[in-house]
């Protein structure tokens, strides 16, 4: 049996060999081989990291009106001039990729009508990311996942007969229909045209019930529709789907995302780093780059769940250490990190696993702050972006001197430099462990370090990259135990900047075969031995950063020697191809530029700060975000200066003692409401594949109402039999439902199922009654398993009133104003749901609530049913600050609501106070007016007969002076009394 899986596993690989020398590409801009992309015919690394996108273009195929807008919007960051925030903290981190999805839904409310107009330009939002400097992956769908509200599909595709994401004529003209319209702009952006787009991603995950055809034909439409870049495909694991044969693509790769997400329990890792990688590689599509398409950057969180800052430590920066380090020992070179910025999934678009925050644990936090792991990526990053033969390497044989150490041997079949990735064998393992590696380079053969009494050390949850024969500068480093951030060329001498933890040994050997090289300068303990024409150094990793000076015959070397914290506040910006300065100490250093003799740096500080620059000794000007530094020269040939921090008192509004306005929210609870003009809910079939128990079909969705909360008012004359009611609904995880009869409270479940005697006393025996049900949902399935999921109904499955003829009850619906023909065309699809403030306009600017009740919040007062809440605030953040500002609740979480939380009319907040976890919402700057007013406003929906309400208070994350320019206020349109019924 041993043999005949080897004999199988040999035949799978040369067939693919076949198969794969097939392939052609459609462009010369962007090739590939069995090592990397190459890019103009330069080799490169993808280092990539996802940032959600909806694209917006300049055109739109509504049939009957034509809107103008002025910005573009990111579907998890809603301010434009916030995306060139986070595109500059992607490249500064040493990002050189974004993967960006684009969603079908958020441009198509309803079927043959598409918006790509003002807040949804893809074009600019593909000019910022080139702007920065970042390739792109276009990843179109049209099915995304993403955690978003039917992994993309548009509202409308619900009530789709056919199966989506398979081969069949009612899905294909939909999508087709789509594609017709995304991919002319896609195609523009292309690098061939001049655009950053380097790959295009065929569908998303296909990877259960699939079908080749339906692959195939995509494929063919993209390429129809004039995509020339290489196609790629993300199976959901190393499963083989579209690797080969029918429907495949350029190049195949995987996600994988080996701690899970279980965020309450985020000291719980695996055994093992992924093993499986490299060989499946060689046997699946071996003359392709090892890629892997979504690799875990952080995690999902759950309603209910521990919060994000669980989610930061189960996939912090320890893992970034020694699970991204796996990923390149096993020779990946295409790597994107799902997710580099999370963002928030505003408005209406989560699906039902997730809640606001989509802060994922990500390396930039959903505020924009940078992480731990954000530093660490930078060192990985900045030391893959310098030390080019690392994207071309053949795996070699590796020995350590300890059993619980796993090395794997990267040579680049060319240079013959060589890569020791170490790590423990047991990937969770917390012991500090020492150990030898032995190393056979063109140099020889070495067991380092060399030094007697001194060892490599692996922390727990720790991993090294030791680089060997290699040749930078004018310098031949024979092997370096120290990991590389960079090097640079400085005038007549090299400079080489390597970490390791506080206090563990390094050693260092370069060989000078022409002359004698010798220490000139080293502020700390360091011993060097030269012999056979090689210069061994020895030290210890401080808690700052040292010099070493070396004099040698051809050229001098000036090594820093960082401990890993000192290391992360080092950058290295490329001021021209290829061409970095190294400073220290800022929180972020966006970008440098020399002009002339002046080297001017722009970034962010976070408090006073000590800097160290490396330069060209032709500078003689250094600029902080255009102010002009003083300079002091260190003894080995650098600058130092300071940089003053945030002195700004920062004050924010107290919304306890501001002027709030309150009015009762439910009117439609009342037997007097008129509900004349709402729809009529009495579909008797369905072409959902979840069918109810009871008819007629009460599924939000069935009569065009897709996002947010929905009402249904059941109206009935016979009351004598009826005894209970019976309902089943279906709002999804997090959500919600609650019933009145008569006005007259029944009960509110967080579950399915709920049963309700009928008390005489509140039926009208003789006239009409009506039952009134609520349902506040958390956004549909996604379709992961290509199984028509995403149809799982909205609303209620089963209403019975015991007692009462089935058809004695006729039914009206109502979902968002409009529905499908969504009445905010600027603000889009997911903003607005069924609750009457929502449909009123409760939750715009400049709505007249003067007539409402003065209250105070928190509001003490029990209040029966849904209730609005409205205030005014003002802001005055000082010009060249970034303060990320986020709005809290707080409340004894006995008490059992939900509420939607509005700022400007954007609905930025879906909170469940007796479930959490999200207490805090993040309110983008754009969105946030951060000089001048700003309107809050607050539904609430108790799930008891009555509620007061807790604390609400504004919260700023962070402190920073910043470079990153003015944010300019999206459009936010206010009330209009003509389109609000």
């Amino acid at each position: 049996m041993f043999q005949k899986g080897i004999l199988t596993v040999v035949v799978i690989f040369f067939i693919n060999v076949v198969l794969s020398l097939t392939a052609t590409n459609t462009t010369s801009k962007v090739t590939w081989d069995k090592y990397s992309l190459l890019i103009n015919g330069e080799r490169k690394f993808i280092f990539s990291g996802e940032f959600h996108v909806r694209s917006c273009l300049q055109r739109s195929l509504h049939k009957t009106a034509s809107f103008t807008l002025s910005f573009p919007q990111y579907f998890r960051l809603p301010s434009p001039d916030l995306w060139r925030d986070v595109f500059q903290k992607m490249k500064a981190l040493g990002f050189n990729t974004v993967s960006l999805y684009f969603s079908w839904a958020y441009h198509s409310s309803m079927q043959d009508d598409y918006d790509f107009e003002g807040i949804r330009d893809i074009e600019q939002c593909l000019r910022m990311a080139q702007e920065a400097g970042l390739y792109v992956i276009a990843r179109p769908g049209p099915y995304i996942n993403a955690e978003v509200d039917n992994g993309g599909f548009p509202g409308w595709l619900v009530n789709m007969k056919s199966k989506a994401r398979q081969n069949n004529e009612e899905y294909e003209a939909n999508w087709k229909e789509y594609f017709s319209a995304i991919n002319p702009y896609i195609e523009k952006q292309q690098i061939d045209q001049g655009g950053p787009i380097i790959l295009y991603q065929i569908e998303n995950e296909y990877t259960y019930n699939v079908d080749a055809n339906y692959m195939q034909a995509l494929e063919e439409k993209v390429r129809a529709d004039g995509i020339v870049v290489p196609t790629t495909f993300n199976d959901a694991a190393t499963l083989r789907n579209f690797a080969n044969g029918k429907g495949s693509v350029d190049v195949y790769g995987f996600d994988s995302y080996p701690v899970g997400f279980d965020c309450s329990n985020p000291d719980s890792w695996p055994l093992k780093t992924p093993k499986i990688f490299r060989l499946f590689h060689q046997v699946t599509n071996p003359s392709e780059p090892l890629a892997i398409y979504e690799f875990q950057g952080g995690a999902f969180d759950p309603w209910g769940g521990p919060g994000y800052g669980s989610c930061q430590q189960l996939v912090n920066e320890r893992f970034a250490k020694v699970f991204y380090k796996n990923n390149y020992a096993h020779g990946a070179t295409i790597h994107n990190l799902y997710m580099a910025y999370g963002g928030t999934t505003w408005g209406d678009m989560a699906e039902p696993t997730v809640y606001t925050s989509y802060d994922y644990g990500a390396s930039i936090s959903e505020p924009r702050m940078m992480t731990a792991k954000a530093y660490e990526v930078k060192l990985q990053a900045t030391f893959i972006n310098t030390v080019k033969p690392f994207t071309s390497t053949d795996h070699c044989t590796a020995f350590s001197t300890n059993l619980a150490i796993l090395v794997d041997s990267l040579q680049d079949p060319n240079t013959k430099t060589q890569f020791y990735i170490a790590q423990h064998l047991i990937a969770s393992s917390l012991s500090v462990s020492n150990f030898n590696i032995f190393i056979s380079t063109e140099d020889g053969r070495y067991s380092i370090p060399a030094k007697k009494g001194t060892y490599l050390t692996l922390d727990g949850r720790d991993s090294k990259i030791i680089t060997a024969y290699y040749d930078f500068g004018s310098q031949h480093l024979v092997y370096s135990t120290s990991e590389i951030f960079t090097h640079i060329v400085q005038d007549s001498r090299d400079v080489l900047l390597v970490y390791a933890y506080e206090g563990h040994a390094g050693e260092i050997a370069l060989k000078y075969p022409s002359g004698d090289a010798n220490l000139t300068c080293s502020s700390f303990d360091v011993t060097s031995d030269y012999n056979n024409n090689v210069l061994q150094v020895n030290y210890h990793h401080p808690d700052g950063t040292n010099p070493i000076c070396i004099s040698s015959p051809n050229k001098d070397l000036l090594v820093l020697v960082a401990g890993y914290e000192s290391a992360t506040k080092w950058w290295a910006p490329e001021i021209a191809p290829d061409e970095r300065v190294l400073i220290s100490g800022p929180y972020l250093v966006r970008n440098a530029s020399v002009i002339g003799s002046t080297l001017s740096l722009y970034g962010d500080i976070d408090q006073d700060t000590n800097i160290e620059i490396v330069a060209s000794e032709s500078i003689n000007t250094i600029t902080w975000n255009d102010q002009t530094l003083q300079l002091r020269n260190t003894s080995y040939g650098t600058w130092t200066s300071f940089i003053p921090g945030p002195s700004a008192d920062i004050t924010l509004t107290d919304l306890s003692k501001a002027s709030w306005q309150y009015i009762s929210a439910s009117p439609e609870t009342q037997l007097s409401f008129d509900d004349s003009d709402w729809m009529n809910a009495n579909h008797t079939s369905t072409n959902s594949p979840y069918k109810p128990t009871t008819y007629p079909v009460l599924y939000g969705d069935e009569y065009g109402y897709h996002y947010g909360s929905l009402w249904f008012r059941g109206t009935f004359d016979d009351s004598d039999s009826v005894t209970n009611i019976m309902i089943t609904a279906s709002t999804g995880t997090g959500g919600a439902w609650i019933a009145w009869l008569n006005g007259e409270y029944l009960g509110g479940e967080t579950t399915p199922t709920g049963t309700f005697a009928i008390d005489k006393t509140i039926l009208n025996a003789n006239g009409k009654n009506v039952l009134a049900l609520l349902a506040w949902t958390t956004g549909h399935e996604e379709d992961g398993a290509a199984d028509d999921t995403y149809k799982q109904p909205r609303g209620f499955t089963d209403v019975s009133l015991i007692g009462l003829k089935p058809d004695g009850i006729e039914w009206k619906v109502q979902g968002n104003l409009n529905g499908e023909d969504i009445v905010d065309k600027i603000r889009g699809p997911y903003n607005e749901g069924g609750l009457y403030g929502e449909r009123m306009g409760w939750h715009l600017p400049g709505y007249p609530d003067s007539q409402w009740e003065k209250v105070s919040v928190p509001d003490d007062r029990n209040r029966t049913g849904l209730s609005w809440y409205r205030t005014t605030f003002n802001l005055d953040i000082p010009e060249n600050y970034d303060v990320p500002i986020g709005v809290r609740f707080e409340d004894n979480t006995s008490k059992r609501y939900r509420a939607v939380l509005f700022v400007n009319g954007w609905k930025l907040g879906k909170y469940a106070n007796d479930l959490g976890p999200q207490r805090l919402f993040y309110i983008p700057e754009g969105i946030l007016n951060h000089n001048g007013p700003n309107t809050l406003s607050i539904g609430v929906v108790p799930l008891d007969n009555s509620t007061s309400f807790g604390k609400v208070s504004l919260e700023a994350y962070g402190t920073l002076l910043s470079s990153k320019g003015v944010t300019t206020l999206v459009n936010s349109p206010g009330y209009d009394p003509a389109t609000r019924f």
